[in-house]
């Protein structure tokens, strides 16, 4: 299923709803998404050979989003994740 969604995120589809025409996510498969995204952060910090720049970017999108007066404040900052390679 992982697969299937990541060969119609890259086919330019809307990998949501390819996903949910399949039923609901179970906690298994849900994991197995997390674990991709943890993966291709960290491709994305080494391709930019910064590690933890996934972090920061979505912290700075987030926190841009909730800018407006009344919101949450902003997230705190958190050290850099290391890298999974070894070497």
């Amino acid at each position: 299923m992982v697969a299937g969604v990541l060969v119609a995120a890259a086919m330019g589809m809307d990998a949501v709803a390819w996903r949910d025409q399949f039923g609901t996510i179970p906690p298994k498969e849900a994991m197995v998404h997390t674990f991709v995204l943890w993966l291709l952060a960290d491709l994305f910090d080494s391709l930019v050979e910064q590690p933890g720049a996934t972090d920061r970017l979505m912290r700075e999108t987030f926190n841009s989003m909730a800018a407006e007066p009344g919101d949450t404040p902003a997230l705190p900052r958190r050290a850099a994740t290391t890298s999974i390679r070894r070497g």
